[in-house]
């Protein structure tokens, strides 16, 4: 990620941060089919769908970004969310007051990525992953909780069952909105983990097995975020995960890590039922139909209606 995109992304957060006080009213488009809406927030810059259910009657659980079976979702009686960051707009939204640079002073041209690949790349090892951690914690913060503002607002959603799904990044960052956002109720996360010093270092989409050296401020930043170093923001909610024994993306010891970590703080809570992992033996990045399964178990303990069988 340049310097400049990472700058924008900054800028907006800072925007985005002040603007949230108050909300602005979000812009509703009727669907075009019944129960579903479609809504605009800040100014186009996400946009939400919510598909409503016709019965029970009176507020439901939602679960934004189900990961499986939406359509038993909706007739078991959940609202199923989905909803869009449209990065386009991004500078369109940055304040104005954001000072230019002089035509004399042109920036140099950004670092070359050396090491890491995709979204992880970086130009240097002290700094591998940065962008991307920066980006999923910005994104929870300012877009995904920007969203469940709105949420709470809605008569037909029950505020007190809101879930969230998420595979691999949309993993990370379901994970990452937990540790600050208590609204969320239950949370199902495929191929992610919360241990991102164990991730950098063994993952084939960064260190790949060479140890880390980061840079102090960032590796001070890393763990003011990482999951495992602050465990008690979680036990709010219902948390299940998922991963694949083999995956080389997110490798299996930084799950097990996460498990050991996360087990512990639940038990000492005394809701040690609200964490759960399950391993999929020889499974890789991208999951079968046995994590969907395990997911719609999931929804159905923890945000569907006591009584309620899938599908009635």
């Amino acid at each position: 990620m340049s310097p400049a995109v990472r700058t924008l992304i900054v800028l907006l957060g800072l925007g985005l941060t002040a603007c949230r006080q108050p909300s602005p009213l979000p812009t509703v488009v009727p669907g075009p089919l019944d129960g579903v809406r479609d809504v605009s927030l800040q100014d186009g810059f996400i946009t939400v769908r919510l598909e409503i259910p016709t019965s029970p009657p009176g507020p439901k659980p939602a679960v934004i970004s189900p990961i499986a079976e939406r359509d038993l979702l909706l007739q078991s009686g959940a609202v199923v969310v989905t909803y869009q960051v449209h990065w386009e707009k991004l500078a369109a939204l940055v304040p104005k007051s954001a000072p230019a640079p002089a035509p004399e002073t042109a920036a140099p041209p950004a670092p070359k990525n050396t090491v890491g690949v995709w979204l992880l790349a970086s130009p240097t090892p002290a700094t591998i992953g940065k962008g991307y951690f920066e980006l999923i914690e910005g994104t929870a913060r300012h877009q995904i909780s920007t969203v469940i503002d709105y949420l709470v607002t809605v008569p037909e959603i029950d505020p007190q069952r809101i879930g969230i799904g998420g595979t691999s990044t949309n993993g990370f960052k379901a994970l990452q909105l937990l540790a600050f956002d208590r609204r969320v109720a239950a949370a199902v996360i495929f191929s992610a983990c919360g241990d991102y010093h164990c991730f950098l270092e063994r993952s084939n989409l960064a260190m790949n097995g060479t140890p880390l050296e980061l840079d102090k401020k960032y590796e001070t930043w890393l763990r003011q975020h990482e999951p495992i170093r602050h465990p008690r923001r979680f036990v709010h909610a219902a948390i299940l995960m998922v991963n694949g024994t083999e995956d080389q993306a997110v490798p299996y010891p930084c799950v097990e890590r996460t498990e050991s970590v996360f087990r512990r703080t639940y038990e000492a809570a005394g809701v040690p039922e609200r964490f759960r992992t399950i391993a999929i033996p020889g499974g890789g990045h991208s999951l079968d139909d046995r994590a969907s399964q395990e997911a719609i178990a999931w929804w159905f303990r923890w945000l569907l209606p006591p009584g309620r069988p899938p599908g009635r």
